[in-house]
């Protein structure tokens, strides 16, 4: 029987090599990290102002947007380590 195709797809997305899965987890690895810097770059190089707000508040940004990335790449690689153990279709 045929799988749907957005079935193949999302199991294409989570069998992804490891190596696409690594390149995603060090990008948001280096955006996280690029956030922490521009927040310690605003709070010690800048005065207090609404400027060094927005600037903190960008690096906020930044590091979310990191945060979320990494994660997303480390669920993908838990999902895909269950699929490929939990495989039907298996040759032995």
């Amino acid at each position: 029987m045929n799988k749907p195709l957005w079935r193949q797809r999302l199991y294409q997305h989570y069998t992804a090599n490891s190596r696409q899965v690594f390149q995603q987890f060090k990008l948001g690895s280096m955006l996280f990290f690029l956030g922490l810097v521009v927040i310690y770059s605003a709070h010690n190089l800048l005065s207090e102002s609404l400027t060094q707000e927005i600037i903190v508040l960008l690096g906020l940004g930044i590091l979310g947007l990191g945060f979320l990335i990494a994660m997303m790449a480390q669920v993908r690689s838990i999902i895909g380590r269950f699929l490929n153990f939990f495989n039907d279709d298996k040759k032995d």
